[in-house]
């Protein structure tokens, strides 16, 4: 099976394309037949021959609303004040493991936050209890009171446990970014001189080991919709501290508001690359940056030498701009960019390579040259390296929808059917202007089908609640992707926007994945010669002739979106054979390159599994 026809199959490539994973079951069903495939809620009995039938894909509601019994709507703000207040646009939050317990807490802000208008930041923090509910901690966190307009993690300090930045995108008097250092059990203090304080306007940052030393580094995407601020690079000492090597080490970084960044090693090379998404087609442009890594930490900006710092093809959805064709007398120096939201990385395609899934406001009306030409959102295929490692944007191609308010973006295998599906948060602000639902304010989720096109199916999933007055799905900002039960598939965290009044955070339980096969995986590094987040780990199965690959990240999106730490892989219509022997392998490339292997033996489907660099064994847990 091939997950695209838009170009044919190739084998992974590059450092790992020799160490390729076989997976065959037994008795596997061919999944050749038209998408989506027939509902079915369990496998044939044993013995019985697998068809595409029992596949489960799920035609709608599956998705569940488990907000108030998960308990993490407590202290979000819900009541409506006897004074309106100022209300933040944006709800920032994270899944990660805090304690180290294996499992993905939820860190999110309370939905009424607004400084410069006098309102403190407030930051919740839930514990996950394992049972599908979460424990309030935020008080015995340390972080309900920080300053900050988002968190991101990483162990700064190969201790083990997940250390916080928390990036400050505002003048705020006695206020800076601050890095806290955790003590294991989820408890934060701040780490003073870290080195972070100096830098301003931190909207979005990534952790990953840039140089390749073992210990983890910072990237800061600075400035957000109001400062043109140029982005900065911190190398990390292993104790906390960091040291700005922005000037000799990224070079020439353009002073642009930067709304969303992620790290991925687009040109499977082996180190960590920076996409950044920019917002704005009045400052430079609007035109992206793509940060490439020699890996020893040094950076070069090949964004517009890969296609994607600007698409030059204007609004798909205004018809001055001949829907998509590139536009005429415009000169390479002036082709309009984006007003870049969420941005995310991942295999896309089936082909082993990282590509683009970009959300942008690319306003309809055309009413002056700005809003004609601005980019809406993008997915981006990367070409590989016979296509010089070049984006492609197969957005209408593909079948995917115009919406004027796209905000964050994730890409996530929800039903494990093998394929990358994509996500995307949207405003409702300027819905009233469309007629068609798919351009109003709901939650997007497309899932991709066997010919590589797209379904959207947010309307029917469950999460969405389409009936007059509701707004449930709706003005969604920040959004994350976790397991958070532990069953094999991804539930979704879903960050609210007021809409007068308050409003609370919403959480939603994935009920059609885990029907299906699906392996979990958490990798860690040795706190030596890899750090312990691993982050840039790249991990591959191989089906036949169909390829999922993983990359361990840490953060994404527009004001950092965190999705969970473990890696899920939808292994598809195996899901139909649950008694089919297994016969796979799996291969771990590190980030200094070494590659372990694991044939079947080592593990089974439909487990949760761990594995630490320099151990060469799976560990399997719960």
């Amino acid at each position: 099976m091939q997950f695209s026809t838009h170009r044919p199959f190739s084998r992974y490539r590059g450092a790992t394309a020799s160490l390729a994973l076989t997976a065959l079951v037994a008795g596997a069903c061919s999944s050749q037949n038209a998408d989506p495939a027939p509902k079915a809620d369990a496998a044939p009995p044993p013995g019985t021959a697998c068809s595409e039938a029992a596949f489960a894909s799920g035609d709608k509601d599956f998705f569940r609303d488990v907000s108030e019994k998960a308990g993490i709507q407590k202290g979000n703000f819900v009541a409506a004040p006897e004074k309106p207040i100022p209300i933040n646009d944006h709800s920032r939050l994270a899944m990660v493991d805090i304690d180290g317990d294996g499992w993905d807490d939820a860190v999110m802000h309370s939905l009424f936050p607004n400084p410069m208008a006098g309102i403190p930041y407030e930051n919740l923090v839930f514990r996950n209890k394992h049972d599908g509910t979460f424990e309030d901690i935020s008080d015995a966190s340390g972080l309900r009171g920080v300053q900050a307009g988002f968190f991101v993690f990483g162990d700064v300090d190969n201790d083990g446990d997940e250390d916080c930045f928390a990036g400050l995108d505002i003048d705020l008097t006695g206020q800076t970014n601050v890095l806290l250092l955790n003590d294991g059990q989820g408890h934060f203090t701040p780490r003073a001189g870290s080195g972070v304080e100096g830098i301003k306007y931190t909207a979005n940052a990534v952790f990953g080991d840039f140089d390749g030393d073992g210990k983890v580094d910072l990237f800061l995407g600075n400035g957000q919709t109001s400062f043109a601020v140029k982005s900065s690079l911190l190398l990390g000492n292993g104790d906390g501290t960091f040291r700005d090597v922005s000037k000799d080490q990224l070079p020439g970084a353009p002073a642009q508001p930067v709304n969303g960044l992620v790290a991925c090693d687009y040109d499977d090379d082996g180190d960590l690359d920076v996409f950044v998404a920019t917002y704005g087609v009045s400052i430079k442009n609007g035109w992206n940056h793509l940060w490439e890594n020699d890996g020893q930490g040094h950076f070069v900006n090949v964004a517009q030498d890969r296609g994607f710092h600007a698409l030059a093809t204007g609004n798909y959805y205004n018809a001055q701009t001949g829907k998509g064709r590139n536009p005429e007398n415009v000169t390479a120096d002036k082709i309009v960019g984006s007003n870049g939201f969420g941005i995310d990385c991942a295999d896309i395609t089936g082909d082993g390579l990282p590509d683009i899934w970009l959300a942008t406001i690319s306003h309809a009306d055309g009413s002056d040259n700005s809003r004609l030409w601005s980019d809406p959102s993008q997915l981006l295929v990367n070409k590989g390296k016979d296509g010089g490692f070049a984006f492609e944007n197969q957005f209408l191609d593909r079948g995917l929808p115009f919406n004027e308010g796209d905000i964050d973006a994730a890409i996530v295998d929800y039903d494990n059917d093998g394929r990358a599906d994509l996500a995307t948060t949207r405003t409702d602000k300027y819905e009233s202007a469309f007629s068609n639902i798919e351009q109003k304010g709901y939650f997007g989720l497309f899932r991709q089908g066997a010919d590589g096109q797209f379904q959207s199916v947010g309307l029917v999933s469950g999460i969405n609640d389409t009936s007059a007055g509701a707004t449930r799905g709706k003005a969604g900002q920040n959004l994350a992707w976790a397991d958070i039960d532990h069953d094999g598939d991804a539930d979704l965290l879903f960050g609210a926007r007021d809409i007068s009044g308050g409003r609370a955070n919403m959480m939603f339980e994935n009920t059609l994945g885990q029907k299906n096969t699906w392996l979990a995986l958490q990798v860690r590094g040795d706190g030596k010669k890899i750090h312990t987040d691993a982050f840039g780990t790249k991990v591959t199965v191989r089906i036949g002739d169909r390829v999922v690959v993983r990359e361990k990240k840490s953060s994404r999106g527009t004001y950092d979106s965190i999705d969970g730490s473990t890696l899920l892989f939808g292994l598809g219509d195996l899901g139909a054979c649950k008694d089919a022997k297994n016969t796979a392998s799996l291969d771990i490339r590190w980030p200094d390159g070494t590659v372990d292997h694991y044939g079947p033996e080592a593990f089974t489907l439909r487990s949760y599994l761990k594995a630490r660099y320099g151990e060469k064994k799976l560990e399997t847990i719960k």
